[in-house]
């Protein structure tokens, strides 16, 4: 994770780095990674961060180095740096190119036979992997590629899409229908997972609202979305839409079935409970009579 402060400061860090760099030709340095602590200061081009930064990318260029499948120049000119050292850019202090894995080098332009570019960045941890070496998922939603380490898909039960964890709508279907679905924000905001009540704001998914009669509904008379419940206190109360009154008739009747069956077995349980009474107080008897 990038995102904590480091335990270091940058200003105990970078005479250590700045003398490796020192080294020229002969330092090892391929690949940095600087905690983004740092790199949010992008707009002060004074800070010896910054410095930093602009010394390294020379030292970087100064290699001339080449894409591995193409054979271009990766910093042909001044304006082409090897890191992302603009202050407008938001990944300001990133290093370009770098397969941050196998330390490969690739432009931004190469594909494979697939037609999928050569690497991509996480939009989670910003770090920039090659095809060979990490599998990288697309969320439809945020329009972000994440790495496996960072990745927290789960699959919308509308569209059947990955959906990143941050894009999974915190709405759910009142008809609890299933502890493992989630609907993406896409398809909530499009109407295509969800139906609301108009009036009381309850959620019911799509396929509960097809499948049973007390969920939300649709009157083409008042255009109103409005659950079972809902509907037959507005029937009870105003008594004008023709369209909300055949919407509760099945809601008064699967209402009149669960009552008529919650009465049928409390009549069971008394039933099985004063035949229990019976037996004992026969058992009772038989024994008073020895």
């Amino acid at each position: 994770d990038l995102s904590p402060a480091p335990p270091t400061s940058c200003t105990e860090v970078l005479p250590i780095l700045d003398s490796i760099i020192d080294l020229e030709e002969a330092s090892p340095l391929k690949l940095l990674i600087f905690p983004k602590k740092w790199r949010e200061e992008r707009n002060n081009t004074e800070s010896d961060f910054h410095a930093f930064l602009t010394r390294y990318n020379e030292l970087l260029c100064s290699r001339a180095d080449t894409c591995l499948k193409c054979s271009c120049n990766l910093s042909d000119n001044a304006d082409n740096p090897m890191l992302h050292i603009t202050a407008s850019d938001e990944r300001y202090g990133a290093q370009k190119y770098n397969c941050y894995s196998c330390m490969k080098q690739y432009c931004f332009e190469c594909e494979d036979d697939g037609a999928n570019f050569m690497t991509h960045r996480c939009g989670k941890c910003e770090r920039l992997y090659c095809l060979h070496c990490k599998t990288l998922t697309w969320c439809k939603c945020c329009d972000d590629m994440m790495c496996v380490d960072c990745m927290d898909f789960r699959v919308c039960s509308s569209c059947e899409v990955d959906t990143c964890r941050d894009c999974v709508s915190e709405r759910s279907c009142e008809n609890n229908c299933g502890v493992d679905k989630i609907w993406c924000e896409s398809c909530v905001d499009d109407e295509d997972a969800m139906r609301r009540c108009g009036i009381c704001g309850v959620d019911y998914c799509n396929s509960c609202c097809d499948s049973y009669v007390h969920t939300v509904k649709f009157c083409v008379v008042c255009n109103t979305s409005i659950c079972g419940q809902c509907v037959v206190k507005k029937c009870e109360k105003e008594r004008q839409c023709i369209g909300c009154y055949r919407l509760s008739f099945p809601v008064l009747l699967e209402e009149k079935e669960r009552l008529r069956a919650k009465a049928r077995n409390e009549l069971n349980e008394l039933k099985s409970r004063i035949d229990y009474l019976d037996a004992r107080l026969e058992e009772i008897q038989k024994q008073k009579g020895r």
